[in-house]
């Protein structure tokens, strides 16, 4: 038997990809804050290297969540564009 997607409604459809749309946005503030806390940290002269060292990794991989967070949040706005 084959696994198909239950249908939804549009406007439920609607307001989901809204939804959606606002987690990508608080979830991109708080990993870009992050992303700024951990290069502060880094540029600190007087922190041990291996602090600095880690703050730089964290700076990282906050950065490559955003691009993923951003990534989601363009692929949503194109859906929620779509004709229904």
């Amino acid at each position: 038997m084959p696994n198909h997607a239950p249908v939804v409604p549009a406007a439920r459809a609607d307001q989901f990809i809204t939804q959606s749309l606002d987690l990508a946005g608080v979830s991109l503030e708080a990993v870009e804050k992050l992303r700024t806390l951990f290069l502060a940290i880094s540029f600190m002269p007087d922190n041990h290297p291996t602090t600095q060292e880690l703050a730089t990794l964290g700076a990282h991989l906050a950065g490559e969540w955003v691009s993923v967070i951003e990534s989601e949040r363009e692929d949503l706005e194109r859906l929620r564009g779509l004709p229904q």
